[in-house]
């Protein structure tokens, strides 16, 4: 009892000491000093795209830009951001990586794109060349490049801090006087260097060189401007725009001046690529070690403190002792002499013989900046402790409460492995479900000691690095977002203990990032805020994907992506409602491509009543984005007047810039008005580059606009033979009119097979071709054998009218207006009760039953036309048909 008393009361007396350095010290320990106005938040990403290009084919190569952009990536990837990097890309891998790169900015805070490469200047503009660019024909520039106008604008929608550092500043490698860019054709002779760009705000623009000027791709592995860039990026706490100042000066001593760096800024807030946070605490501010009077020397074992990596630090002993001496090795500690903290542990203290009291012992640690912390060893002479056998087995310092044994023993024989699974694109996940026991992570203090570029890892609101220290209680709390490219290799994230944990174990995280398999099966081409390459419509197993998607939709019903990728199925399965209020629950969680299907929806009238000028404005958000399905539906919709005031310009613009995304429709629409020259001026090569670009990325729509060119003899030789096979080819892709040009091909070779140029007709007219299902009608009217039921070629031609306006309508309204009036009632009456009308007898009169029946079943009131009503209720049916309007 005695003995528990002195223990109890020397406590107290240690602690009352320990809060006497409190108010003299201000702290004993500081704790996290965040620097909260440089923080990144965990809510965004920070996000880089950098692209080397050096082995070009037909272009001079430029030996040093894809390692420059290798190093780039790396040094990026440990400024903590989210890299899409890509060396040597042709131009679908360009257009894929730039779609990899927009999808990683879909909740991104800071977006950075670095290239280095050939960059050409055409009308202030300037495009990046992929390293298949020939630039032969004055018609390349437009499919062979990228304009990194576009891009930045893409970058500005998605992000709050946009940089762009281009080392790309060479020679232009043109081949003409002149390309044509959009609806301009442009001179070039003498044009080098790059054009400067302006910034809107929130942007910075860095040029390797001055504008018009060329830089220099250096004799060493890395050009003068990146190899200054890649030594000033990872200095911690420093100001980009002071980063910049430190690389020009870097770069001028490099190149005697030659080449000065160059950057434009509407910055409105700093940015930092690195920050750290000012880390200074003791693993524990009081030891207590416990030895006999008879001891003649003590270990004190004093645990060093847990610090920033980058700290300076120093110890110190700055009260003199009562009594004894405090020794390190052979030399004995003075007051306020500074100890370097990591031999903090070889310290020993030795008593004045029979010394019989309590001994504290009281030190600091200080760091360059001024951060201090304190702490404290108390030795306590404890008769009820042994003597020493022999004074080298001094027992190490016993904390109260705890177990002795040696330091830097662990309790643990092998690593701590956590395994983590995710799907791709979901966010953070939280750690704690990968802890069977968090209990066994012990306590103290651990610093992030590796992490894979493929894995984020954050704390809270904060996004966190390596070398950045957690408290063992928070990392349950921890959470980690995989990159939203899979690699070939797991992420990993390694924990080291610090302190007076540093003997145990690390923690090894391990992330196993996949691909959902909705995204798999149901992906959306050419989709910013997808994950996957997508499928086209064509090629979606519906069954299969319907319930992937709807799996996927339960387990992460907060995940917009799957709710469109479901509706998507649903579309294709002809379920138009169910997809309508899918892809509606997507674009209110923020998913873009959503809104260009719904637009789609009221082009069509497809459950929905029909509005394409509903359709516009949800164009024109996706449009802003990048996403190139929405450039095309507007810039068609432009071109047309569809819902809108018809504006050519503005049209040719938006499907240009989604052809430089690599979208294939854009392609053939554009090369469409070039070859017929009604909106814009007519220029046949111009359409053929277009469609062939289309076709060699097996794209239906270019086998059959390419087989017109061979069929006439535009652009080409012509070579009918080749016309046919692209025309069958595109036929089996389900194109919608391709089977009936194939069947007039037929009827040109005089084919005797009546049945099959029929077939192709009736199979063009279920997939929406007005022509088809004209054509087909007026095949059974000459050939009444080819009716399989009465009314099937009025219904061919009710058919035709009602998919819209144009010669198959009016040719379609013509023969109607033939035919006896009764005929075309009776195929109204069927069509009602085909539809589920009760109560109608098809007698050919349209009394006001049938009427009233009409009103309901087409939510207005009915055309008093009967062809006008019969095709309305024929376009009716065909929509419940489940038709492939994505294919239209």
């Amino acid at each position: 009892m005695a003995d528990s008393a002195l223990r109890h009361h020397v406590h107290l007396l240690v602690r009352l000491f320990i809060w006497c350095l409190v108010l003299a010290a201000g702290a004993i320990a500081s704790g996290l000093t965040p620097i909260e106005a440089l923080a990144e938040r965990a809510e965004g990403r920070r996000a880089a795209l950098v692209i080397g290009n050096s082995a070009y084919q037909d272009l001079v190569p430029l030996p040093n830009a894809a390692k420059d952009a290798r190093h780039i990536g790396e040094v990026l990837s440990r400024a903590n951001f989210e890299v899409t990097i890509g060396d040597d890309l042709d131009k679908a891998s360009l257009e894929r990586t730039i779609r990899d790169f927009l999808r990683s900015l879909n909740d991104g805070d800071v977006a950075l794109f670095y290239y280095s490469g050939h960059a050409v200047q055409v009308a202030g503009e300037n495009y990046i060349l992929p390293v298949d660019a020939n630039l032969t024909s004055s018609y390349d520039l437009e499919v062979e490049s990228y304009n990194i106008s576009n891009l930045l604008d893409y970058m500005r929608e998605t992000s709050s801090l946009q940089i762009l550092i281009l080392d790309s500043c060479r020679d232009n490698p043109f081949k003409n006087e002149y390309y044509f860019a959009g609806n301009k054709k442009v001179a070039v002779k003498g044009n080098k260097g790059l054009a400067s760009l302006t910034p809107r705000q929130g942007s910075l623009i860095v040029y390797s060189t001055a504008p018009n000027q060329i830089a220099y791709d250096g004799a060493g592995e890395l050009s003068p401007f990146t190899d200054a860039l890649a030594g000033h990026i990872l200095t911690p706490n420093t100001e980009v725009r002071q980063v910049l100042t430190d690389i020009r000066a870097d770069v001028i001593a490099r190149t005697s001046g030659r080449q000065v760096p160059w950057d434009v800024s509407s910055l409105t807030s700093q940015f930092f690529f690195v920050t750290r946070e000012s880390v200074l605490v003791m693993g524990e501010s009081l030891t207590e070690v416990r030895v006999s009077p008879q001891a003649r020397r003590v270990e004190l074992d004093i645990p060093p403190p847990i610090a920033s990596e980058e700290m300076a630090l120093t110890a110190h002993f700055d009260q003199p002792l009562k009594s004894g001496r405090l020794m390190l090795g052979s030399e004995q500690i003075e007051p306020g002499a500074p100890i370097p903290t990591n031999r903090l542990p070889d310290v020993v203290y030795l008593p004045e013989p029979g010394e019989t009291s309590v001994q504290l012992i009281p030190y600091s640690v200080v760091s360059s900046e001024g951060h201090k912390v304190s702490g404290a060893v108390a030795i306590v002479f404890d008769p009820a402790m042994k003597p020493p056998v022999d004074e080298q087995e001094i027992p190490v310092a016993s904390k109260e409460g705890g177990t002795t044994r040696p330091a830097g023993a662990s309790s643990k024989a092998e690593l701590r492995q956590l395994a983590l699974a995710a799907d791709v694109g979901t966010g953070f996940q939280s750690l704690s479900d990968a802890i069977p026991q968090p209990q066994q992570l012990g306590d103290g203090w651990y610093r992030i000691d590796e992490r894979s570029p493929a894995a984020q890892i954050a704390l809270n609101t904060r996004m966190l690095s390596e070398g950045d220290l957690v408290k063992s209680e928070d990392i349950a709390r921890l959470g980690i977002r995989p990159s939203l490219r899979i690699i070939e290799t797991d992420a990993k994230i390694v924990l080291k203990p610090i302190g007076q944990a540093a003997g145990e174990p690390p923690i090894v995280i391990d992330v196993k990032a996949s691909v959902n398999r909705c995204d798999e099966l149901a992906g959306d081409r050419l989709d910013i805020q997808g994950v996957s390459e997508g499928v086209y419509p064509n090629d979606i197993r519906i069954d299969e994907a319907l319930a992937a998607c709807r799996e996927a939709v339960a387990s992460a019903p907060d995940v917009a992506r799957f709710r469109h990728e479901l509706g998507r199925v649903l579309y294709a399965r002809g379920e138009f409602e169910p997809a309508l209020a899918e892809f509606k629950a997507a674009l209110a969680a923020g998913h873009v491509r959503s809104g260009e299907l719904l637009g789609r929806f009221y082009q069509y009238g497809a459950g929905v009543k029909k509005d394409p000028a509903a359709a516009v404005p949800l164009f024109e958000a996706g449009a802003a984005r990048g996403d190139a399905y929405s450039q095309y539906s507007l810039g068609k919709a432009l071109m047309e007047g569809n819902g809108t005031k018809a504006d050519y310009g503005r049209g040719v613009e938006l499907l240009t810039r989604a052809a430089e995304s690599g979208h294939t429709f854009a392609m053939n629409q554009l090369g469409a008005e070039y070859l017929y020259g009604n909106r814009v001026p007519k220029d046949v090569e111009r359409a053929h580059r277009y469609f062939r670009e289309s076709y060699e990325r097996k794209d239906i729509w270019g086998a059959m606009n390419l087989s017109l060119l061979y069929r006439d003899g535009i652009a080409v030789e012509q070579d009918k033979a080749r016309s046919k096979k692209l025309l069958m080819e595109a036929h089996r892709g389900l194109h919608p009119y391709a089977g009936r040009l194939l069947a007039l091909t037929l009827i040109e070779e005089q084919d005797r097979d009546q049945q099959q140029i029929f077939r192709l007709f009736r199979e063009s007219a279920e997939r929406g071709d007005a022509w088809g299902a004209y054509y087909a009608a007026e095949m059974m009217r000459l050939d009444r054998k080819l009716i399989a039921e009465e009314g099937d070629d009025i219904r061919l031609l009710a058919h035709a009218l009602g998919r819209g306006e144009g010669k198959p309508a009016e040719r379609a309204r013509e023969a109607l207006a033939e035919i006896p009036e009764k005929l075309v009632n009776i195929e109204v009456q069927k069509a009602l009760v085909r539809l589920g009308a009760k109560g109608i007898e098809a007698d050919g009169v349209l009394g006001s039953r049938t009427r009233q029946a009409a009103d309901a079943m087409l939510g207005h009131p009915a055309p008093r036309s009967s062809y006008e009503l019969l095709a309305e209720l024929v376009a009716r049916e065909w929509l419940l048909s489940k038709p492939r309007l994505d294919m239209l």
